[in-house]
């Protein structure tokens, strides 16, 4: 059986948002495709934390399913948050869905800058 690698996660992320999001504007759609961009790599960043022995993650979810399932588990939580995002998003009115959206690109980002800051890359083999 094939490995997901974190390529196949990115496409699948970003370009399944358009035909899923068949009655979103082309901001909602952009504003999208950004988060899921922000998941991927923030994804990457939990990968590369668990690939060393300097770091550790905080999350407790990911933690027990590292544990139990290996690095495998990483890109089925973070794609499973975006697929869950898009849910929850999808019932929003359009304005509503652009603030949810905006400030879950704004939390990714402060996690990927500070985790950036504290020296942990990206790693792209799972």
């Amino acid at each position: 059986m094939k490995k997901i690698t974190i390529l196949d996660l990115i496409f699948i992320l970003i370009f399944a948002s358009s035909p899923l999001a068949c009655t979103w504007d082309k901001t909602d759609k952009a504003l999208f495709s950004a988060f899921s961009a922000t998941m991927a790599i923030d994804c990457m960043q939990t990968n590369y934390i668990f690939s060393s022995d300097k770091f550790y993650e905080r999350n407790p979810i990911i933690k027990s399913g590292v544990k139990g399932t290996g690095t495998g588990f990483i890109p089925f939580y973070f794609g499973g948050c975006v697929l869950g995002s898009w849910y929850i998003s999808n019932k929003l009115k359009s304005r509503n869905r652009k603030i949810l959206l905006s400030a879950l690109i704004l939390l990714e980002t402060i996690v990927i800058i500070d985790n950036n800051s504290k020296g942990i890359g990206l790693n792209f083999k799972f």
